[in-house]
């Protein structure tokens, strides 16, 4: 009579390598490396294949619209100073309204305030919002 082994070319595959090396009792060190080694290359395929989703998700997320100004628009200032100690419980953290003077490339803004007055330095388009009367 034939043994199972001869019938059945089944191959088994263990998906744990803690299981794998508990349950082959002969594994010599050597072999538990290289079983870990096995498993890194997985586990580095499994985090680049997310890494790509994520970033497929991220372009295609049509929620973001870039803030824009043009010439003329009133726009608040946010108030970076006080951002790292807290500007208190009542006190705003946007300072303004500023009129935009010049469009700088990008995304910078030279302001100048109702008085006609140019702020010292240009600002980033990151730190305004419009602003409504």
């Amino acid at each position: 009579m034939y043994g199972l082994e001869a019938i059945l070319p089944v191959q088994c595959e263990i998906s744990s390598l803690k299981l794998a090396i508990d349950l082959l009792p002969g594994t010599l060190l050597e072999e538990a490396h290289f079983l870990e080694l096995i498993q890194l290359d997985e586990t580095r395929r499994d985090a680049a294949l997310a890494n790509e989703a994520h970033k497929k998700r991220v372009k295609v997320d049509k929620n973001v619209k870039p803030r824009v100004f043009s010439e003329g628009d009133l726009v608040l200032l946010y108030d970076q100073e006080s951002d790292k100690l807290g500007a208190g419980k009542l006190k705003s953290l946007w300072m303004g309204p500023y009129i935009v003077k010049c469009v700088l490339v990008k995304g910078a803004y030279e302001l100048m305030d109702y008085d006609g007055i140019p702020l010292a330095q240009p600002c980033n388009g990151l730190y305004l919002k419009h602003y409504y009367t």
